[in-house]
């Protein structure tokens, strides 16, 4: 069992914190079970720096209630994404593509760690936008560092989780699955399907025909036939973003020659009405940031919109061939 809870760190000027608080079962396998996700979700959060991460400040047991073990964490202001989608409807193309883009960065943090680290749940309730426009992901409690030939827990939440973490073998490419199933919910409003190759253009055909066709080889069942790598997947975000700001410049990847991507648009006039979005590097992650975030209904749907600044960092090594695999 567990709760989270908002709270004031009165030795830190009473600054908002969240507790997250488990409790142990009875049964000594299952004390076992719940004690072993406490340390190892404390022990990635102590390992970890990123902005798009929550942080983990303190952890604890109860001297007085051994049953009960915490977590204490920043307090990251805004809403889930979850919440946001049930409040104000599916989001448009371009804000999917802004936020996909910062989850690529927080993915390819994690696993490209000397130890790659799996996140194995990413979803829409597990990713706060803060009202800055940053996607914080909070909840690292099934996390785990990737061991290859170890064995795993089957651990997997329906509709989001690859086929191959339901046999306990995840690998981050599972994260790339999960990320493209959320991409799928973010632009239809609807959770995708357990096991099935999402396409939100068959739910919704305003979405972006390339946005579509990424979304579809990302939750590809069969490892080989996905993205390689989070920045792959961000490579191909870049230029869909330039599909809406066509004086944007994608930053250079120090690649040999720009790999041939499927079915990409020529960017002409920006669709885009809230105004061009600069970009520029920035020592640190890559970061979305909304200023005057407000929601505006129009008509019988809404939009986010605001004036926006984009900080994004050079990435990426080379990108393979797996475009044209999804083409063929």
């Amino acid at each position: 069992m567990g709760q989270v809870y908002l709270a004031e760190d009165l030795h830190n000027e009473n600054c908002k914190v969240v507790i997250k608080q488990t409790k142990l079962e009875k049964g000594v396998e299952e004390q076992q079970q719940m004690a072993k996700i406490f340390f190892r979700e404390a022990d990635l959060l102590k390992r970890l720096n990123h902005r798009g991460i929550v942080k983990l400040t303190d952890s604890f047991w109860a001297q007085d209630e051994p049953e009960f073990m915490f977590l204490v964490m920043e307090y990251v202001p805004g809403q889930n994404l979850e919440k946001i989608l049930a409040a104000d409807g599916p989001l448009p193309s371009e804000t999917v593509i802004k936020i996909a883009i910062q989850c690529c960065d927080v993915l390819e943090y994690l696993h490209s760690r000397e130890v790659p680290i799996i996140y194995r749940d990413l979803k829409p309730s597990n990713l706060i936008l803060r009202p800055d426009g940053l996607v914080v992901f909070v909840d690292f409690g099934i996390a785990r560092d990737f061991e290859p030939k170890g064995p795993s827990t089957r651990v997997v939440t329906s509709g989001y989780a690859p086929p191959e973490q339901y046999f306990g073998k995840p690998e981050p490419r599972g994260d790339i699955y999960s990320l493209g199933a959320t991409m799928h919910q973010l632009l239809t409003g609807v959770r995708p399907r357990p096991l099935t190759p999402c396409s939100p253009a068959s739910i919704l055909p305003a979405v972006l025909k390339d946005l579509d066709t990424l979304v579809r080889c990302m939750t590809c069942q069969e490892l080989d036939d996905r993205p390689p790598s989070a920045r792959a997947v961000q490579f191909e975000l870049f230029h869909q973003y330039q599909l809406f700001h066509p004086e944007f410049e994608i930053p250079d990847l120090g690649l040999d020659e720009e790999p041939e991507l499927p079915g990409r648009a020529i960017p002409a006039e920006s669709p885009s009405k809230a105004g061009a979005i600069k970009l520029a590097g920035v020592n640190g992650a890559l970061a979305v940031e909304h200023r005057n975030w407000h929601v505006q209904k129009t008509g019988k749907t809404k939009s986010a919109v605001g004036t926006d600044k984009v900080i994004a960092q050079t990435l990426f090594a080379k990108i393979k061939q797996w475009f044209n695999q999804w083409r063929t």
